[in-house]
């Protein structure tokens, strides 16, 4: 498994049935967007959508930014018109919400197999992020992680996995400690990305970063967003300190100059592969604005 070429602390979510949103959206600076064709869109709406979101790809998005869309899930009856008729080149990845087992990713493969030949795109190009949204899913999150080398990412949702075990939502979030360190380990050990949920009060910008800051202590790479106000705040939570970055430089630096290969010693330690890819990773978000784009 692999996590995609992209460095991804945000994600924003954009309803699909929004040609207006949509067209706006590159602005704000998110790492990649979400065009939503599942919670975000009402159900008489959903149709609509998925001709809103293939026209937007056909004809290109301001800004050119990576582009996730999240289809209907395997169990909505939904997941096949929405592929038909949504999805188009230029789709970086599809988010497969409330994703249980495997075999879900596995058959999803199938279909863009089909529809990367039909449309004379790149055999196996398009990645999936599966996000883990219930129990079941949270039980099943290593398999699913390590499915399929599309799987770019594990995604958590706490909203959704709160509703599936029939508890409160809570702001200290005791209810989803387990689920959510789950997830992670569960990406971490399968080579990917993962990605936490949102945090749903987009006028809360500290409650914001303490709950992104408390993603990163967990292992998080990146973080679903609702609102490009949130953008901001959570580059900010995912920065590197100046001593961090300091450190990677000294630690790539030592790996190039040993070839590339192989163990080096470091401040006194020594660093192998993993910690040299730790590195490169904390140079590519160091590199990265906070926000590169004007918000309107």
């Amino acid at each position: 498994m692999s996590s995609g070429p992209w460095v991804l602390r945000s994600l924003l979510f954009v309803p699909g049935n929004r040609p207006d949103m949509i067209a706006k959206a590159g602005r704000y600076g998110a790492d990649a967007l979400i065009l939503d064709l599942e919670d975000g869109v009402a159900p008489e709406e959903k149709a609509r959508a998925c001709q809103v979101v293939a026209g937007a790809l056909e004809a290109g998005i301001p800004g050119s930014p990576i582009v996730f869309l999240r289809v209907n899930g395997s169990g909505s009856g939904l997941l096949a018109r929405d592929l038909r008729e949504a999805f188009r080149p230029g789709t970086a990845a599809l988010c497969l919400p409330k994703c249980e087992t495997p075999e879900e990713v596995v058959m999803l493969d199938a279909s863009l197999r089909a529809l990367e030949f039909q449309h004379r795109l790149p055999g196996g190009g398009t990645r999936i992020l599966p996000m883990v949204e219930g129990a079941r899913g949270v039980v099943q999150a290593a398999a699913i992680a390590a499915s399929h080398a599309r799987v770019c990412g594990l995604a958590f949702g706490a909203e959704d996995y709160t509703a599936d075990l029939g508890v409160r939502r809570t702001r200290q979030g005791a209810e989803i400690a387990y689920p959510r360190a789950a997830v992670s380990v569960a990406a971490h050990a399968a080579g990917v990305d993962a990605v936490d949920g949102i945090y749903a009060d987009f006028r809360d910008t500290d409650g914001l970063r303490a709950d992104t800051g408390a993603a990163r202590a967990l292992g998080y790479t990146g973080k679903m967003l609702i609102h490009p106000a949130q953008v901001g705040p959570v580059h900010a939570a995912f920065a590197p300190e100046a001593a961090e970055v300091e450190q990677a430089r000294r630690i790539v630096a030592a790996f190039e100059a040993a070839g590339g290969s192989g163990i080096v010693v470091v401040d006194g330690a020594m660093v192998d592969r993993p910690v040299v890819l730790r590195a490169q990773r904390t140079l590519a978000i160091a590199s990265r604005p906070a926000v590169d784009r004007e918000r309107d």
